[in-house]
């Protein structure tokens, strides 16, 4: 017991605890808390976490009564959008992105793969947890994403896709 005590009061006065400490706050500051002012637009009702983020929140608008849930990713690009409607449900730990990938961390402006192209999200959509939502995707009104899957390809109204990559498991009525 004072061996593990011990232990955690090393931890707490340790360099790398308070450095990481300080770049967590200044993620939760830089992509939650100065971001949510910035979104396009956001519906009345619509709740956001507080360890979700955004990039490029000019460029994301949500609909009415969404759930931006924990650990959300929403990155838009500087000339993509994402866009949800209203009644959109995201689990935990989704990944939204409308943008390329970076060609390296030093160059980040730089291309190295994919392709950048708008997401449109409609309403009453549920995606379910650590889900990955590509470019260019649009997903139907009260479509169900099932947890886990990765979608690539546009989505039906009234349908549940689930999957790696993400294909219609069942019509919903």
């Amino acid at each position: 017991m004072l061996k593990h005590l011990f232990q955690l009061i090393q931890i707490l006065f340790s360099v790398v605890f308070w450095r990481q400490c300080v770049k967590k706050f200044r993620f939760f500051v830089h992509d939650n808390v100065l971001a949510i002012p910035r979104l396009a637009s956001m519906g009345p009702g619509t709740t956001i976490s507080p360890s979700a983020a955004f990039a490029y929140p000019e460029n994301i608008s949500l609909g009415a009564n969404c759930l931006i849930n924990h650990n959300n990713r929403l990155y838009a690009g500087p000339e993509t959008k994402i866009v949800l409607s209203d009644g959109v449900m995201v689990g935990p730990d989704v990944f939204m992105t409308a943008d390329y990938f970076s060609a390296s961390m030093k160059d980040s402006t730089a291309t190295h793969s994919g392709k950048a192209a708008d997401i449109f999200i409609d309403k009453n959509v549920r995606i379910g947890a650590h889900s990955i939502i590509l470019p260019g995707v649009v997903i139907g009104s009260n479509a169900s994403i099932g947890a886990g899957s990765v979608v690539t390809k546009d989505v039906p109204d009234n349908v549940m896709v689930a999957g790696n990559p993400a294909r219609v498991v069942k019509t919903l009525s």
